[in-house]
This record gives C-alpha cells, sequence and structure tokens, in this order.
C-alpha cells in the first residue's frame, strides 16, 4: 500500500519545458513553482507584492521573480502560461501571452495535472483547509511515507508550502473560490464546512456553491472516500440529500450526534486543548491531546485523523502525532511578545498574534479562542479587510463580530484588484460598528507601514493581547511593530 513512486517513470508534458506563473507570489501559485522547479522545469513568474519569505524560498530554486507585471517579461521562449485567479484580463503579461497565442492555463488545471499520477487526497471548504492539509501531510511525513504536497499556507518549524515526495501520494489544498476544483479528480476528499464565501463565482446563491461541491465529489472514484464535517448545516444537507447518488465511502465527523466520528468533551489548557473521539463502528473511544488550541482545530485533526486511518495507518500511531503538529504561520500564530512603550507604568508584556482569517465566521473563532486563553487581557484588533466585495456581502456580520474586541484599529481594504467600493470600504466598516454602539473603532489612514506600526505601538499599554487580522499585507506591520518597539525600547 505504501510503495515508494519512481518519480523518473511519470511522464514529463511534452513540448514544455519553460513555465511562467502570472501571481506567482501567492501561497498556492508558489507551491506549484516548487513542485515545477523540483521536477527539473525552467520556471519564472511575476508577483507585484510578493512576500520577503516567499521570494527567498523561490530564489533558492533559480525561479526568477519580476517585481511587476509587464509584457517585455513574456517571451517566445515561454512553453506554458499558469495564471492565478487574482489575475484581470486587462493583465499586460496575460494580452501579451495571448498574443503571441502562449499556452494558457488556470492554477486548478496545474494542480490538475501534478496530481494525474498519484492517489490524491484533498481538502477542500471554506474555512480550516490549509490547516487540515497541513496536519494530514505532517501525519503522512511521520509515517516515512514522504509525501507530495502543496499548501496555501507554510508549516511553522518546517517552512514548508510544497514539497515533492517519492511516494504515490499527493496531498493537496482544493480551492472552491473560483470553481477550480472541479478539474481534480481525488481518491480522498474532506470537506471541512460551507458558507457564504466567494459567491460571485456562484451569482450570489449558495444553493448552487453546494451543488458545485457536490459536481466536485462526483470526481471521486467509488472506491474512494468522502470525509465530511455534519456540524455544518450545508455539509449536513449535502450528504443528507445525496446520500443514495454519492457512491464512495463516506465518514461524517464533528460534535454532531449522527456523526461517525464524534468529539466530545472538548477542553483548553492555555495554548493546547484535549477532547475525545467516539469511533462509532468500533464502539470505542479515543483520547486526543493537540498542541494547538481551538474548537475549529479539534475538528481539523479529526478530519486528518479520519483520512489517515483510511488508508491503514495505525489510530494510536496517528495521535501520537497529532500532538506533534506545531501549526501554520498566519493561522493563530503567536509572533511573541513585546515590551510597553517605557513611559507608560504598565510592566506586562504586550502578546502579538498574526491571523489569516478575513471571514467573519473565522474572525469570531480568533476572538474567542483568545478570550479562552488570555480571560482577563484586553482584546486589540487590527483589522485589515480583504476585497471590497466581501466586505458588501458580509457587512453586517462583519459589524456584529468585530464589535466583539475591546479595541479596534481598522486598515485601508485590502483590494485584491477590486475595484473601490464606497459602500463597503474602511470608512464606511468602521461607521457602521461605530453606530451599533458597543465599541468606539478608529479608522487608519495612514498607509506607511511603519508610521501605522509607530501609531498603534504608542497607544498600548501592556495588558494587551494584540491581533492582526486579515489576508492581505498586514502581516509586514507586526514585523515592524516588533522591530520598532524593541529599538524605541533600547534607546530609552
Amino acid at each position: 500500500m505504501f510503495n515508494k513512486t519512481n518519480l523518473n517513470q511519470i511522464p514529463k508534458m511534452k513540448n514544455i519545458n519553460h513555465i511562467y506563473l502570472i501571481g506567482i507570489g501567492g501561497s498556492g501559485m508558489s507551491g506549484i513553482a516548487v513542485i515545477l522547479a523540483k521536477q527539473g522545469y525552467k520556471v519564472s513568474g511575476s508577483d507585484i507584492f510578493p512576500s520577503n519569505f516567499i521570494r527567498k524560498k523561490l530564489n533558492s530554486l533559480n525561479i526568477k521573480i519580476y517585481l511587476k507585471h509587464d509584457a517585455k517579461n513574456i517571451t517566445n521562449n515561454i512553453d506554458l502560461i499558469i495564471l492565478s485567479t487574482a489575475i484581470k484580463n486587462n493583465n499586460s503579461e496575460l494580452i501579451q501571452a495571448k498574443k503571441l497565442n502562449l499556452l494558457i492555463i488556470s492554477r486548478g488545471q496545474m494542480l490538475a495535472e501534478l496530481m494525474r499520477f498519484f492517489y490524491g487526497i484533498t481538502i477542500t471548504g471554506t474555512h480550516g483547509k490549509t490547516t487540515t492539509t497541513a496536519i494530514v501531510y505532517k501525519i503522512f511525513k511521520l509515517f516515512m511515507l514522504d509525501p507530495t504536497f502543496i499548501n496555501g499556507g507554510f508549516l511553522k518549524i518546517s517552512k514548508e508550502n510544497a514539497y515533492l515526495g517519492s511516494s504515490r501520494y499527493f496531498i493537496a489544498e482544493a480551492d472552491e473560490s473560483d470553481r477550480s476544483f472541479l478539474y481534480l479528480n481525488p481518491i480522498i476528499n474532506i470537506i471541512t464546512n460551507i458558507e457564504n464565501e466567494h459567491l460571485d463565482y456562484y451569482q450570489n446563491n449558495i444553493e448552487i456553491l453546494k451543488e458545485t461541491f457536490l459536481k466536485f465529489l462526483k470526481n471521486i472514484p467509488f472506491y474512494g472516500c468522502i470525509i465530511i464535517c455534519i456540524d455544518n448545516i450545508h455539509n449536513y444537507d449535502l450528504i443528507k440529500q445525496n446520500k443514495n447518488i454519492l457512491k464512495q465511502n463516506i465518514i461524517t465527523y464533528g460534535f454532531h450526534k449522527e456523526a461517525d466520528l464524534q468529539l466530545y468533551n472538548f477542553q483548553e489548557n492555555g495554548y493546547k486543548s484535549k477532547f475525545f473521539l467516539l469511533e462509532k463502528k468500533k464502539n470505542i473511544s479515543l483520547e486526543i491531546n493537540l498542541s494547538i488550541p481551538g474548537y475549529h482545530n479539534a475538528l481539523n485533526a479529526t478530519a486528518a485523523f479520519a483520512a489517515s486511518a483510511y488508508i491503514g495507518l495505525d489510530p494510536k500511531i496517528i495521535i501520537k502525532f497529532l500532538k506533534k503538529f506545531e501549526g501554520i504561520k498566519r493561522r493563530f500564530d503567536i509572533l511573541g511578545s513585546i515590551p510597553p512603550y517605557q513611559k507608560i507604568k504598565y510592566k506586562k508584556n504586550i502578546i502579538i498574534i498574526d491571523d489569516y482569517g478575513h471571514h467573519p465566521s473565522e474572525i469570531n473563532i480568533t476572538i474567542n479562542t483568545t478570550r479562552q486563553i488570555w480571560p482577563n487581557r484586553k482584546l486589540v484588533m487590527i483589522f485589515q479587510p480583504h476585497r471590497y466585495s466581501r466586505t458588501k456581502n458580509l457587512l453586517n456580520k462583519f459589524v456584529k463580530i468585530l464589535s466583539k474586541v475591546d479595541k479596534l484599529f481598522i486598515l485601508n481594504t485590502y483590494s485584491a484588484g477590486e475595484n473601490m467600493l464606497k459602500e463597503a470600504n474602511s470608512e464606511f466598516l468602521t461607521k457602521k460598528i461605530k453606530e451599533l454602539g458597543i465599541i468606539n473603532p478608529k479608522f487608519i489612514k495612514l498607509k506607511n507601514y511603519f508610521d501605522i506600526a509607530n501609531n498603534i505601538y504608542l497607544k498600548l499599554t501592556g495588558n494587551e493581547i494584540l491581533i492582526f487580522q486579515g489576508a492581505g499585507d498586514i502581516n509586514n506591520i507586526s514585523s515592524l511593530l516588533i522591530k520598532n518597539s524593541l529599538q524605541k525600547n533600547d534607546e530609552s
């Protein structure tokens, strides 16, 4: 079952040597670039705002990155263009590629091609898929299965978001946001949850989103497995209404009383957590300890447990390995602590957390987890909205959830290529939260990261948990805040 794959026997893409990725700096695109480079292809690409971390990682593999989109970058010696979903039709490189009649495919199509000759294990869902993908990968690695892996986030310790393994297993995060997961034909798929997100691709209708998930599940062969959390009402309905249509093995999980793998007695102790898992078919109960907090991570770990056990791995050893999972960068990522400004008498250090969550449900989990771990600390959030369309579609939920913190700073919206909407920009969101009357949020008009970091730092007393929340470039500010605060204290 766990035999190695001779990667030399996997056929190369005919007449393809030089591959260019437009939008190479994204976590998913950079992961694909890593795998292609390690398979021996010449890889290059462009991105306007790649992180320094991703730039260094790709440069170490001799992948050239252009820091602007320019038609001059696209030449006839490129054999294949891979397009990020963030790239618009008016992109100069895309226009030039079409003029030169180059072969152009999407990120999802490339991922499907990479996975085609492997035993594919995919993780889908609105929330939790990046962490769940990483947990599955961690388990397989510790079992010495050496899987190939592409993810939308980086592991904390190994700092990997992609790895070319030597076995037949290929573990990947699959993206439903643009329907690109429909290209994939995995053997096992996990659905964490389905929520109102990316509905611009689904005619603003969640029923169409659910129908698309069903279409994807039909890609899984009859001998494959669907692992699905039925705590989520849309997941529950999807399985309940289509159980007779789906021929695959189905494993349900969750705190729900009908789940095949039922979680219960969840407990948190500081940053760690513990819960029990009832395997109903075997009528056995298992104690699972995690080194990460949050009931959502208990669900993520259970999904990874189910996928690992399904291929025949020893459940007792899986449980031991679950405890070793250290988390994902930018997912409730504790960056460290800083002292308050010297002029302030209160001397307790300020704890800084970086979290990628940008949907109200994700932000709510971050807030609740923080309150659970540090019940006596003030919760200060710096929030960078991501996409005007998301703020517009989920405005009331954002207003309600963001009002749960003690102090809120709102930055300019990270547009991700969208045009500005006055009825959904950061000033409008700030106004709506003020109107609710629970907290008094501050909109920070500053655009310079250094000025933002300094502005926030001078307002802190030392009794705060400071959360940088958002999927844009907000994480650049937290690193500056740490650096600047330590420098100020050294000088005083």
